[in-house]
């Protein structure tokens, strides 16, 4: 340690200090080696399993940046419930009404209207829409599904009254306007005063006709319509007319999967007659008018269209049935009267285009009647009557230049008709015939996919 003892104190210091750095450095790896010992006798054994890239969806490069996502709509302010009441009190006072029925309201989600909707339109339905087998008979019936949108329409359906079950609904988690929400409200307690007033229900489901059911019908709404444009301070007829038929529409009209021109057209039909006559009468009358209208519905479309006709209680000829002589085997399956409004809309279609004016003016009554037959044949017998001769031989005309396309398809081979008949015109080929005659003020049509039966049924024309 001799050394040592010669070094200076300065070198003896620093010397010192290296060798405790040196003890320090030691001691934190000896410590680092002991933790690290430790530490292993808690692992598990096994490997890790690896991930499976199989089974991992491949990426798709986006060729377009990422949306952003865009802000969820502030909900417009909800409904008062209670409000509703007084809703219903203000219409029936802007309609002079002294009804003031307890109309059950009957408040719904979005797919409790939907619900209400379906049950609506399969108990009720559209009033112009005639049964499958007279759009068939007269082949205007669409082989496709006809499927109701019930959900669809619900989405733009706040407020709707179903007169079979005399009930109101109304959508609690509306988020369209509230103004779109008061007007189909407002009309919905309209469109239960008429049903009370004049027992409008009852009539509907008794009426003997697709005429007479889209004339009821046409008459409570289009009443319906006129209170609820008072209701909303509006003159029948003057600005903002269009506006509420648009939104009252949008809940009473069926909306369809299928588009398809008639169907949308019949599933209006009866909301547009309705307010355009409705509308009328009160310029004419005001409510005393509208009144007038439950009490004394006019008896046929014909008086829908023409005030004269309903003013002087026009009634439609009634038609004595065919006995059509088919035989054993055939089955009459409807008996129907289609009236002025859908007997234009059938000349209409056949004509693929707009009748100029209205092809069924003059229309005095007519009857539809329908057979079947055990081989899938079927057969259809129409006559018209006409308020005077000379509309009577203009129809006769316009059905001769237009048939027998409309009704039997390709080559016509004969055009003789048979002696038995009683004149008028005939056309006969492989897929089926038409007969088309007059009898003074009455047209006869008749047609089937079986010449034979044809024959037979024009054979008992009186």
């Amino acid at each position: 340690m001799r050394w040592y003892r010669s070094l200076t104190p300065a070198q003896q210091r620093i010397l010192l200090a290296m060798a405790l750095a040196l003890v320090a450095v030691v001691g934190l790896l000896g410590w680092s080696v002991w933790s690290t010992l430790q530490a292993g006798q808690g692992l598990s054994p096994l490997t890790t399993p690896g991930i499976d890239d199989s089974v991992l969806p491949t990426p798709t490069p986006s060729l377009t940046p990422t949306a952003t996502p865009s802000p969820t709509p502030t909900p417009t302010p909800q409904f008062d419930v209670s409000r509703a009441g007084i809703v219903a009190g203000q219409v029936a006072d802007a309609r002079n009404s002294t009804t003031r029925w307890g109309t059950p309201l009957t408040v719904v989600d979005n797919t409790g209207m939907a619900q209400a909707v379906y049950a609506h339109n399969k108990a009720w339905g559209p009033a112009a829409m005639p049964e499958r087998s007279v759009l068939e008979a007269l082949k205007l019936w669409d082989e496709s599904p006809l499927r109701l949108d019930a959900v669809g329409q619900a989405e733009v359906t706040a407020a709707l009254y179903a007169p079979e079950v005399e009930e109101l609904y109304l959508r609690r988690d509306w988020y369209g306007s509230l103004e779109m929400l008061e007007t189909q409200l407002a009309y919905g307690y309209a469109r239960s005063l008429p049903d009370q007033y004049g027992d409008l229900v009852t009539r509907v489901e008794e009426a003997p006709s697709l005429d007479r059911r889209l004339t009821l019908t046409a008459v409570a709404e289009g009443d319906a319509f006129v209170s609820t444009l008072l209701y909303l301070g509006i003159t029948p007829g003057e600005t903002g007319t269009d506006d509420v038929y648009d939104a009252v529409s949008q809940a009473i009209c069926p909306e369809w999967q299928t588009e398809d021109a008639l169907l949308e057209d019949l599933s209006c039909l009866s909301f547009r007659l309705g307010t355009e006559f409705a509308v009328a009468q009160y310029r004419d009358g005001g409510t005393e008018a509208l009144d007038e209208a439950i009490l004394r519905p006019p008896r046929s479309t014909e008086q829908l269209l023409n005030p004269i006709a309903y003013a002087d209680s026009e009634e439609p000829t009634v038609l004595v049935p065919l006995d059509a002589g088919l035989g054993r085997g055939w089955e009459l399956t409807t008996t129907q009267t289609l009236g002025q409004v859908l007997t234009h809309k059938v000349l209409a279609e056949w004509t693929n285009e707009l009748v100029e004016g209205d092809g069924a003016a003059g229309w005095a009554g007519d009857l539809l009647q329908v057979w079947h037959g055990s081989d899938d044949s079927a057969l259809a017998a129409w006559q018209l009557d006409w308020d005077s001769l000379d509309r009577a031989v203009s129809f006769y005309f316009v059905l001769r230049d237009m048939l027998p396309n409309p009704l039997v398809r390709g080559l016509i081979t004969d055009t003789t008709p048979e002696p038995s008949l009683p004149g008028g015109r005939w056309w006969s080929g492989g897929q089926g015939a038409v007969f088309l005659v007059r009898r003074a003020r009455t047209v006869w049509l008749i047609w089937s996919d079986d010449a034979a039966a044809v024959e037979s049924a024009a054979a008992g024309i009186p």
